[in-house]
């Protein structure tokens, strides 16, 4: 049997055919900055802070932060006050000393976190920063 174009552009659109679910598996949610509610594991993390802010081990001052590791990869849609942020995975979270005490219970767990998403800036040290107004643990299997 000899297989002419038609059989050959046949294969080919099966063959793309089978790929186009592994391309929709890597889009990810585009927000707005703004209110938002997010879902992810709610975690702990220290940085380097003055003087250098470099090292930790070498005399830096610790900077510890609470972050949201997104279940999902995200972008934020540009505005006109903040930048376009494609694919991000982790939100830190400005709290009060307050909330600090209030939600402490909750690191580790998988948490809906409700407030403001806004760009980090320098005074961050991420680039998208969610000024959390409540943490709440999900029902949801971490």
């Amino acid at each position: 049997m000899t297989r002419g174009p038609t059989m050959w552009r046949a294969l080919i659109i099966v063959g793309l055919s089978g790929i186009a679910p592994l391309t929709s598996a890597v889009e990810y949610s585009c927000l707005q900055y703004g209110p938002n509610e997010l879902v992810g594991t709610l975690v702990r993390q220290t940085y380097a802070g003055p003087p250098d802010y470099e090292s930790v081990t070498k005399g830096d001052e610790p900077q510890v932060i609470w972050l949201l590791q997104l279940d999902e990869r995200v972008c934020v849609a540009a505005n006109s006050r903040y930048p376009r942020e494609p694919t991000q995975i982790e939100v830190e979270l400005a709290l009060t000393e307050d909330q600090y005490r209030q939600y402490r219970h909750l690191l580790g767990r998988k948490v809906v976190a409700t407030g403001e998403l806004i760009h980090g800036g320098a005074n961050y040290q991420k680039s998208l920063v969610l000024t959390a107004s409540e943490l709440r643990q999900t029902s949801l299997v971490p």
